[in-house]
């Protein structure tokens, strides 16, 4: 039976409001290195907030789920890792929560080849056009005058595809060991950007202060690996378009927490471009 009332949305709210507080911590960091090594040490601290839950709960010799880890590993680790890393280098953490909300429309448009169950309807479809005129309205004005925060913008948007992907994929496969599941993911994700970084980033790009570490950490713990060992217990649980639907409750958490650390309050344009998209996501995602 799948979940439904307090018992979905508390997960749903918990779960947003840590991922949309990733983007604040990434913007703290960002901009002052590498975002190869940003992606490393964001899915190695992750694995190990993983691996320190399951010692804990004694749950360390469940299965790894090599293949399902590779998968999940790139489309919810390393590559969107990696793009919002450098996304989050030229556009504000606000704007680029409210772009992300559009995954839920993107995990719709999936679901029509993919997921029989979940195929939108003539709402859902009404849904995807208001949502992606939203994002419209917030990319707009830089995208006239190819302003650095369009392509911030548009790689936020790739890494909603790649988060989609890793939803369907998560949803038709239903891992029945999500912590275990987590920490191969985790793996995976850090294990990959520290390969590639290697040869591609600039030396001297794990000499970081003890500061940013710290901020590292906060972000790959309770922003990446609480979420996503949750995230992945509640596809086995919910239905794909009701689990997805965290996508558009992390923008107020992502607004809120910037404004606290960052000083960035959105601009009257980004509310309007956000309010669109959130309207597309509810009607893409509240009924047939």
């Amino acid at each position: 039976m799948n979940l439904s009332g307090p018992a979905l949305w508390w997960r749903l709210l918990v779960i947003g409001g840590l991922w949309g507080s990733s983007f604040p911590l990434l913007r703290l960091v960002a901009a002052e290195m590498s975002p190869l090594a940003l992606a490393a040490l964001r899915g190695g601290f992750a694995a190990l907030g993983v691996l320190a839950f399951l010692v804990v709960t004694r749950q360390l010799a469940g299965p790894l789920q090599l293949r399902h880890a590779l998968v999940l590993g790139t489309t919810n680790g390393w590559v969107p890792n990696l793009l919002t890393a450098v996304a989050l280098g030229s556009i504000a953490a606000a704007p680029a929560a409210l772009i992300h909300a559009a995954t839920p429309l993107l995990v719709a448009i999936l679901a029509v080849p993919l997921l029989r169950d979940d195929r939108p309807g003539p709402r859902g479809v009404a849904g995807l056009l208001l949502g992606f005129a939203g994002i419209a309205v917030i990319l707009g004005p830089d995208a006239l005058d190819g302003r650095a925060s369009f392509t911030g913008g548009l790689l936020i948007l790739l890494s909603g595809v790649s988060y989609a992907l890793g939803t369907i994929y998560a949803r038709r496969v239903r891992p029945q060991a999500p912590a275990q599941l987590a920490l191969g993911q985790q793996l995976v994700s850090g294990g990959a950007a520290f390969l590639i970084s290697v040869p591609l980033a600039p030396a001297g790009a794990y000499d970081l202060p003890g500061t940013t570490l710290f901020v590292i950490a906060l972000l790959g713990i309770f922003a990446s690996a609480v979420p996503l060992t949750m995230f992945l217990s509640l596809l086995a649980r919910a239905r794909v378009t009701d689990a997805s639907m965290v996508g558009y409750l992390q923008p107020p958490f992502a607004a809120a927490v910037g404004a606290a650390l960052l000083g960035e309050f959105p601009s009257a344009l980004v509310l309007a471009g956000g309010t669109i998209v959130l309207a597309g996501v509810w009607l893409a995602t509240s009924g047939r």
